[in-house]
């Protein structure tokens, strides 16, 4: 699991997709920052929308809010 928060830590220009509230986006990482603990927080980037997801969520391929979450490294 570390060996992917830390690829998920540099993955600042990749792309993420999935559904938020059922709508489907793609976007791209912005911005990623560490969270207290061992979780990696990424801001992804979809025409004038912008979502914060955590990498325990997209590890998980998602949460309540986000389903289907990918990366692509």
């Amino acid at each position: 699991m570390s060996d992917f928060f830390n690829a998920l830590y540099s993955a600042i220009g990749s792309d993420v997709s999935g559904f938020r509230d059922g709508v489907p986006f793609l976007g791209t990482i912005i911005d990623t920052r560490v969270k207290y603990g061992t979780d990696v927080q990424v801001t992804v980037k979809d025409g004038d929308d912008i979502f914060l997801i955590n990498g325990s969520s997209i590890a998980a391929g998602g949460d309540s809010v986000y389903k289907n979450l990918h990366v692509y490294f």
